[in-house]
Protein backbone atom coordinates (compact mmCIF):
# COMPACT_ATOMS: atom_id res chain seq x y z
CA UNK A 1 0.00 0.00 0.00
CA UNK A 2 1.54 3.26 -1.36
CA UNK A 3 -0.08 6.99 -0.16
CA UNK A 4 2.00 9.14 -2.46
CA UNK A 5 0.00 8.93 -5.83
CA UNK A 6 3.38 9.95 -7.79
CA UNK A 7 4.95 6.54 -7.04
CA UNK A 8 1.80 4.81 -7.37
CA UNK A 9 1.81 5.43 -10.43
CA UNK A 10 5.74 4.78 -10.99
CA UNK A 11 5.30 1.45 -9.14
CA UNK A 12 2.04 0.65 -11.58
CA UNK A 13 4.15 1.44 -14.83
CA UNK A 14 6.78 -0.61 -13.40
CA UNK A 15 4.98 -3.88 -13.12
CA UNK A 16 3.06 -3.16 -16.28
CA UNK A 17 7.05 -3.28 -17.96
CA UNK A 18 7.19 -6.34 -15.85
CA UNK A 19 4.58 -8.15 -17.42
CA UNK A 20 5.41 -7.17 -21.00
CA UNK A 21 8.69 -8.82 -20.59
CA UNK A 22 11.05 -6.98 -19.50
CA UNK A 23 13.50 -6.96 -15.95
CA UNK A 24 12.94 -5.77 -12.73
CA UNK A 25 16.24 -4.11 -12.98
CA UNK A 26 15.31 -2.08 -16.51
CA UNK A 27 11.74 -1.48 -15.35
CA UNK A 28 13.45 0.58 -12.48
CA UNK A 29 16.23 2.79 -14.10
CA UNK A 30 14.14 5.13 -15.93
CA UNK A 31 13.20 6.45 -12.51
CA UNK A 32 16.55 7.22 -11.40
CA UNK A 33 14.90 10.03 -8.42
CA UNK A 34 13.44 6.77 -6.83
CA UNK A 35 15.77 3.92 -7.26
CA UNK A 36 19.50 5.45 -7.52
CA UNK A 37 21.58 2.95 -9.72
CA UNK A 38 22.93 1.60 -6.82
CA UNK A 39 19.44 0.05 -6.57
CA UNK A 40 19.19 -0.57 -9.99
CA UNK A 41 22.84 -2.51 -10.54
CA UNK A 42 22.26 -4.55 -7.27
CA UNK A 43 18.97 -5.93 -8.55
CA UNK A 44 20.15 -6.17 -12.30
CA UNK A 45 22.99 -8.56 -10.37
CA UNK A 46 20.79 -10.34 -8.32
CA UNK A 47 18.19 -11.01 -11.46
CA UNK A 48 21.26 -12.47 -13.48
CA UNK A 49 22.63 -14.90 -11.19
CA UNK A 50 18.87 -15.91 -9.59
CA UNK A 51 19.31 -14.74 -6.22
CA UNK A 52 16.59 -11.84 -6.74
CA UNK A 53 15.60 -12.77 -3.20
CA UNK A 54 18.82 -12.32 -1.11
CA UNK A 55 20.15 -9.11 -3.16
CA UNK A 56 15.99 -6.97 -2.14
CA UNK A 57 16.80 -8.77 1.38
CA UNK A 58 20.55 -7.36 1.35
CA UNK A 59 19.52 -4.51 -0.32
CA UNK A 60 16.58 -4.01 2.93
CA UNK A 61 19.60 -4.52 5.15
CA UNK A 62 21.68 -1.65 3.78
CA UNK A 63 18.74 0.92 3.54
CA UNK A 64 18.24 0.23 6.84
CA UNK A 65 21.57 0.69 8.28
CA UNK A 66 21.97 4.09 6.48
CA UNK A 67 18.83 5.21 8.04
CA UNK A 68 20.12 4.68 10.79
CA UNK A 69 23.72 6.28 11.16
CA UNK A 70 21.90 9.13 9.19
CA UNK A 71 19.30 9.56 12.47
CA UNK A 72 22.02 9.23 14.71
CA UNK A 73 23.93 11.91 13.16
CA UNK A 74 20.43 14.57 12.66
CA UNK A 75 19.53 13.57 16.44
CA UNK A 76 22.86 14.62 17.53
CA UNK A 77 22.59 17.89 15.90
CA UNK A 78 18.96 18.78 17.02
CA UNK A 79 19.96 20.01 20.56
CA UNK A 80 23.09 22.53 19.53
CA UNK A 81 20.90 23.91 16.75
CA UNK A 82 17.83 24.44 19.46
CA UNK A 83 20.64 26.50 21.34
CA UNK A 84 21.85 28.13 18.60
CA UNK A 85 18.41 29.45 17.62
CA UNK A 86 17.37 30.25 21.54
CA UNK A 87 20.54 32.23 21.92
CA UNK A 88 20.16 34.22 19.26
CA UNK A 89 16.36 35.18 19.45
CA UNK A 90 17.34 36.29 23.20
CA UNK A 91 20.24 38.24 22.16
CA UNK A 92 18.29 40.04 19.26
CA UNK A 93 15.37 40.33 21.92
CA UNK A 94 17.97 42.42 24.17
CA UNK A 95 19.40 44.06 21.33
CA UNK A 96 16.40 45.67 20.04
CA UNK A 97 13.87 45.68 22.75
CA UNK A 98 15.94 46.40 26.14
CA UNK A 99 19.35 47.95 24.93
CA UNK A 100 17.89 51.01 23.03
CA UNK A 101 15.79 51.75 26.28
CA UNK A 102 18.55 51.99 28.60
CA UNK A 103 21.45 52.75 26.48
CA UNK A 104 19.34 56.20 26.13
CA UNK A 105 19.48 57.27 29.25
CA UNK A 106 23.24 57.59 28.64
CA UNK A 107 23.34 59.58 25.42
CA UNK A 108 20.75 62.25 27.45
CA UNK A 109 23.50 62.27 30.18
CA UNK A 110 26.23 62.58 27.87
CA UNK A 111 28.49 60.10 29.88
CA UNK A 112 31.34 58.90 28.60
CA UNK A 113 30.85 55.06 27.69
CA UNK A 114 33.48 52.22 27.60
CA UNK A 115 34.13 50.70 24.18
CA UNK A 116 32.16 48.16 24.80
CA UNK A 117 29.32 49.58 26.00
CA UNK A 118 29.89 52.11 22.69
CA UNK A 119 30.30 48.93 20.40
CA UNK A 120 26.61 47.68 21.84
CA UNK A 121 24.95 50.70 21.09
CA UNK A 122 26.41 50.52 17.86
CA UNK A 123 24.91 46.51 17.44
CA UNK A 124 21.78 48.05 18.54
CA UNK A 125 21.45 50.68 16.21
CA UNK A 126 22.60 48.14 13.33
CA UNK A 127 19.96 45.89 14.09
CA UNK A 128 17.13 47.96 14.82
CA UNK A 129 17.86 50.37 12.19
CA UNK A 130 18.86 47.97 8.86
CA UNK A 131 17.38 44.37 10.18
CA UNK A 132 16.31 44.17 6.58
CA UNK A 133 19.95 44.61 5.05
CA UNK A 134 20.93 42.15 6.83
CA UNK A 135 18.97 40.02 6.70
CA UNK A 136 19.17 40.31 2.63
CA UNK A 137 23.57 40.50 3.07
CA UNK A 138 22.66 37.12 5.01
CA UNK A 139 20.79 35.77 2.66
CA UNK A 140 22.81 36.83 -0.63
CA UNK A 141 26.11 35.45 1.03
CA UNK A 142 24.32 31.85 2.28
CA UNK A 143 23.48 31.73 -2.15
CA UNK A 144 26.55 32.73 -3.17
CA UNK A 145 28.23 30.47 -1.01
CA UNK A 146 26.16 27.43 -1.82
CA UNK A 147 26.30 28.77 -5.31
CA UNK A 148 30.83 28.07 -4.92
CA UNK A 149 29.86 25.04 -3.37
CA UNK A 150 28.84 23.66 -6.49
CA UNK A 151 31.17 24.78 -8.53
CA UNK A 152 34.46 22.28 -8.96
CA UNK A 153 37.26 24.16 -6.96
CA UNK A 154 34.22 24.89 -4.33
CA UNK A 155 33.41 21.40 -3.66
CA UNK A 156 36.99 20.60 -3.67
CA UNK A 157 38.27 23.07 -1.24
CA UNK A 158 35.17 23.00 0.54
CA UNK A 159 35.48 19.28 1.16
CA UNK A 160 39.49 19.48 1.96
CA UNK A 161 38.63 21.52 4.70
CA UNK A 162 35.97 19.65 6.03
CA UNK A 163 38.25 16.75 6.21
CA UNK A 164 40.67 18.60 8.01
CA UNK A 165 38.25 19.98 11.04
CA UNK A 166 39.03 18.35 14.54
CA UNK A 167 36.40 16.43 15.53
CA UNK A 168 34.06 17.19 12.65
CA UNK A 169 36.57 15.88 9.89
CA UNK A 170 37.08 12.96 11.52
CA UNK A 171 33.27 12.10 12.03
CA UNK A 172 32.96 12.52 8.29
CA UNK A 173 35.59 10.59 6.85
CA UNK A 174 34.77 7.75 9.20
CA UNK A 175 30.68 7.84 7.85
CA UNK A 176 32.33 7.59 4.39
CA UNK A 177 34.38 4.61 4.92
CA UNK A 178 31.43 3.06 7.09
CA UNK A 179 29.44 4.10 3.60
CA UNK A 180 32.07 3.15 1.58
CA UNK A 181 32.80 -0.61 2.98
CA UNK A 182 29.11 -1.53 3.34
CA UNK A 183 28.01 -0.65 -0.10
CA UNK A 184 31.05 -1.97 -1.52
CA UNK A 185 30.36 -5.41 0.38
CA UNK A 186 27.08 -5.35 -0.20
CA UNK A 187 27.30 -4.77 -4.56
CA UNK A 188 30.12 -7.60 -4.55
CA UNK A 189 27.85 -10.12 -2.51
CA UNK A 190 24.73 -9.59 -5.21
CA UNK A 191 27.28 -10.79 -7.82
CA UNK A 192 28.03 -6.91 -8.83
CA UNK A 193 31.78 -6.59 -10.90
CA UNK A 194 34.33 -4.78 -8.36
CA UNK A 195 35.34 -1.89 -11.22
CA UNK A 196 31.08 -1.27 -11.73
CA UNK A 197 30.85 -1.43 -7.98
CA UNK A 198 33.62 0.85 -7.46
CA UNK A 199 31.41 3.57 -9.74
CA UNK A 200 28.77 3.30 -7.83
CA UNK A 201 30.08 3.39 -4.59
CA UNK A 202 32.35 6.67 -5.59
CA UNK A 203 29.17 9.03 -6.03
CA UNK A 204 27.57 7.86 -2.28
CA UNK A 205 30.36 9.07 -0.78
CA UNK A 206 29.73 12.98 -0.43
CA UNK A 207 32.68 14.03 -0.31
CA UNK A 208 34.66 14.82 -4.18
CA UNK A 209 38.57 13.90 -2.08
CA UNK A 210 36.95 10.92 -1.56
CA UNK A 211 35.54 10.53 -4.68
CA UNK A 212 38.42 11.31 -6.42
CA UNK A 213 40.75 8.43 -4.59
CA UNK A 214 38.17 5.78 -5.63
CA UNK A 215 38.34 6.93 -8.98
CA UNK A 216 42.03 7.02 -8.92
CA UNK A 217 41.74 3.21 -7.44
CA UNK A 218 39.49 1.88 -9.84
CA UNK A 219 42.22 3.24 -12.84
CA UNK A 220 44.48 1.70 -10.49
CA UNK A 221 42.75 -1.38 -10.56
CA UNK A 222 41.83 -1.78 -14.13
CA UNK A 223 45.29 -1.73 -15.00
CA UNK A 224 46.15 -4.91 -13.03
CA UNK A 225 46.39 -3.57 -9.25
CA UNK A 226 44.45 -4.37 -5.80
CA UNK A 227 42.55 -2.02 -4.63
CA UNK A 228 43.90 -2.09 -0.94
CA UNK A 229 47.55 -0.45 -2.32
CA UNK A 230 45.57 2.17 -4.16
CA UNK A 231 43.32 3.02 -1.21
CA UNK A 232 46.54 3.23 0.77
CA UNK A 233 48.77 5.50 -1.97
CA UNK A 234 45.69 8.32 -1.53
CA UNK A 235 46.60 8.74 2.76
CA UNK A 236 43.06 9.03 3.27
CA UNK A 237 42.06 6.07 4.59
CA UNK A 238 43.63 4.73 7.50
CA UNK A 239 46.14 1.77 7.42
CA UNK A 240 44.23 -0.63 9.26
CA UNK A 241 41.39 -0.34 6.42
CA UNK A 242 43.40 -0.76 3.87
CA UNK A 243 45.47 -3.76 5.94
CA UNK A 244 41.86 -5.36 6.53
CA UNK A 245 40.84 -5.03 2.66
CA UNK A 246 44.37 -6.33 1.83
CA UNK A 247 43.76 -9.31 3.90
CA UNK A 248 40.25 -9.58 2.16
CA UNK A 249 41.51 -9.80 -1.19
CA UNK A 250 44.57 -11.95 -0.37
CA UNK A 251 41.81 -14.64 1.49
CA UNK A 252 39.50 -14.52 -1.60
CA UNK A 253 36.95 -12.80 1.33
CA UNK A 254 37.07 -9.13 0.16
CA UNK A 255 33.05 -9.19 0.94
CA UNK A 256 32.88 -10.63 4.62
CA UNK A 257 36.14 -8.33 5.15
CA UNK A 258 34.69 -5.20 3.92
CA UNK A 259 31.58 -6.30 5.92
CA UNK A 260 34.04 -6.28 9.12
CA UNK A 261 35.01 -2.89 8.39
CA UNK A 262 31.32 -1.13 7.86
CA UNK A 263 30.81 -2.80 11.08
CA UNK A 264 33.70 -1.16 13.47
CA UNK A 265 33.06 1.55 11.52
CA UNK A 266 29.94 2.06 12.45
CA UNK A 267 30.91 1.95 16.19
CA UNK A 268 33.52 4.38 15.17
CA UNK A 269 30.89 6.56 14.07
CA UNK A 270 28.41 6.13 17.16
CA UNK A 271 31.51 7.08 19.32
CA UNK A 272 32.17 10.13 17.22
CA UNK A 273 29.10 11.35 17.64
CA UNK A 274 28.85 10.97 21.37
CA UNK A 275 32.12 12.76 20.87
CA UNK A 276 30.45 15.43 18.99
CA UNK A 277 27.65 16.04 21.07
CA UNK A 278 29.48 15.92 23.88
CA UNK A 279 31.97 18.89 22.78
CA UNK A 280 28.98 20.65 20.82
CA UNK A 281 26.72 21.20 23.67
CA UNK A 282 28.74 22.54 26.16
CA UNK A 283 30.43 24.92 23.88
CA UNK A 284 26.73 26.28 22.83
CA UNK A 285 26.47 26.95 26.35
CA UNK A 286 29.59 29.09 26.83
CA UNK A 287 29.14 31.08 23.69
CA UNK A 288 25.12 32.00 24.62
CA UNK A 289 26.46 32.60 27.87
CA UNK A 290 29.05 34.96 26.59
CA UNK A 291 26.94 36.71 24.15
CA UNK A 292 24.59 37.53 27.04
CA UNK A 293 27.54 38.06 29.69
CA UNK A 294 28.71 40.84 26.94
CA UNK A 295 25.48 42.63 26.63
CA UNK A 296 24.55 42.51 30.38
CA UNK A 297 28.45 43.69 31.30
CA UNK A 298 27.56 46.40 28.87
CA UNK A 299 25.06 47.72 30.06
CA UNK A 300 25.59 47.36 33.91
CA UNK A 301 29.51 49.10 33.15
CA UNK A 302 28.49 52.70 32.91
CA UNK A 303 25.63 52.54 35.63
CA UNK A 304 28.04 51.30 38.09
CA UNK A 305 30.83 54.27 36.90
CA UNK A 306 28.29 56.79 37.35
CA UNK A 307 26.94 55.31 40.44
CA UNK A 308 30.33 55.85 41.79
CA UNK A 309 30.61 59.15 40.39
CA UNK A 310 27.50 60.30 42.06
CA UNK A 311 28.88 58.70 45.55
CA UNK A 312 31.60 60.91 45.24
Amino acid sequence: QVESQRFKSILTDIADKVNQGSSLADSMAPYPKVFPQLYVNMIRAGEASGALESVLFRLAEFLDKQLEIKGKVNSAMVYPIVLSVLGGVIITVLMVGIVPKITGMFTDMNAELPWNTKLLIFMSDLIAGWWWALILGAWAAIWAFRRWRRTESGQLVGDTIILRLPVIGELVRKIAISRFARTLSTLLSSGVQLLQALDIVRSLLGNVVLEKVITEARDAIREGENIAPALKRSGQFPPLVTHMIAVGERSGQLEQMLGDVATAYDRETNTSIQRLTGLLEPLMIVVMGVGVGFVVFSIMQPIMQLTEMAGT
